[in-house]
């Protein structure tokens, strides 16, 4: 099999801004961070919850609402 190791580094990716999903659970960001690193979506929310409850409400909590507050909202298809 003839794989190109170039063809997915990082000098030679496109470079995406994180933004947050307008079809997200909640507010979207899980999904928006998913689709950032390119992710399944689901591990990306179990991860967070089970972060979120080790370390109790604070750090992941707050990152959270952080991330719902200032990250912008993805572009839509139809603007």
């Amino acid at each position: 099999m003839n794989y190109d190791y170039h063809k997915y580094s990082y000098r030679t990716r496109k470079r995406r801004k994180l933004r947050r999903s307008r079809d997200g659970v909640i507010w979207g960001v899980c999904k928006g961070l998913a689709n950032w690193i390119d992710a399944p979506v689901g591990m990306v929310r179990i991860t967070y919850l089970i972060l979120l409850i080790a370390t109790g409400f604070f750090p992941f909590g707050l990152a959270y609402i952080l991330a719902a507050l200032f990250m912008p909202l993805e572009d839509s298809l139809w603007d």
